[in-house]
């Protein structure tokens, strides 16, 4: 598959040479070492779980039309309470409208890393053009890149279904050295897959940088707030095989994820972290979770 590759263009191109000057923020550029882990909370299984639906929207801070995408989200997390979990992934095959600008003072932060465009290498959303989305990884009318005006009917469709897995998160962060843990508690509703996979990733939101936007006067916006943006993964980027040798209804487990942040600039107050529970053998979503790394 594509996501076997090592993207070494790719990141080749993101890491660029000494001379490129205008990466302000070169954040995410290689995965985060594990730490050591220690005091398994412990979970208790929900009685009543609800379905949680995965929205990555695939977007560029110099897209003009990216910031409608980014509200009909908003829109859609207020309209569905705690059911829709969002990813902004800035992808570096999205070209013109995800690289940042060589001169001046604007559009200078660089927002590709290495996971959103091993994500993308996969999914090949960014070269359907921007702004497009995919909800909970799956085809609907033939494509998984979605245009945003189809994201309501997609989600409303994904929230109709059973839930069919339930997933708890719990973090440990240690501001002083900036170690993470991340402790996932996976059961299943009813009898799964064998080739499960949870991946947990790092958003970072209320980021205030430029923002192209055809609907304002300039067409730019200094003061952006940016939301919901892929950082990293904690852990391998497609995540670890779950559930492996029992996947009946009530089996359960408890992953251990971590990473050292030290050297990154992200603001972990307004840090969250996304789980994704999926079948690897057609990458769609059963199931996503997400909390703040700090309540």
């Amino acid at each position: 598959m594509i996501r076997s590759l090592l993207l070494l263009f790719s990141v080749c191109l993101f890491l660029c040479v000494p001379s490129c000057d205008y990466i302000e923020d070169p954040d995410g550029n290689n995965q985060p070492p594990p730490v050591p882990c220690s005091d398994t909370p412990n979970f208790t299984p929900r009685i009543d779980p609800i379905r949680k639906v995965l929205l990555e929207d695939y977007t560029g801070h110099r897209c003009g039309n990216c910031p409608n995408a980014g509200t009909i989200l908003k829109d859609l997390i207020s309209a569905n309470p705690d059911q829709i979990v969002g990813l902004a992934i800035h992808a570096q095959n999205a070209g013109y409208f995800t690289a940042p600008k060589n001169d001046g003072d604007k559009f200078r932060h660089d927002f590709r890393n290495e996971v959103s465009n091993t994500l993308d290498a996969e999914f090949q959303i960014a070269a359907t053009g921007l702004p497009k989305g995919m909800v909970n990884r799956k085809a609907f009318n033939g494509t998984k890149a979605l245009p945003p005006s189809t994201w309501n009917q997609a989600v409303n469709t994904e929230l109709a279904l059973e839930v069919l897995a339930d997933i708890q998160l719990a973090a440990e962060w240690n501001e002083t050295d900036r170690s993470l843990c991340v402790f996932a508690f996976v059961e299943s509703r009813t009898a799964l897959p064998a080739n499960l996979k949870l991946a947990v990733y790092l958003a970072e939101h209320k980021f205030v940088n430029w923002q192209a936007d055809y609907s304002v006067p300039g067409e730019e916006i200094e003061n952006y707030e940016h939301n919901h943006i892929l950082r990293t993964a904690i852990g391998p980027i497609w995540g670890r095989q779950v559930l492996a040798n029992n996947s009946t209804n009530g089996s359960n487990e408890i992953q251990v994820f971590s990473a050292n942040l030290s050297g990154q600039s992200w603001d972990i107050s307004n840090c969250s972290l996304v789980a994704v529970l999926y079948d690897d053998q057609n990458m769609e979503v059963i199931q996503a979770e997400e909390v703040q790394v700090i309540p």
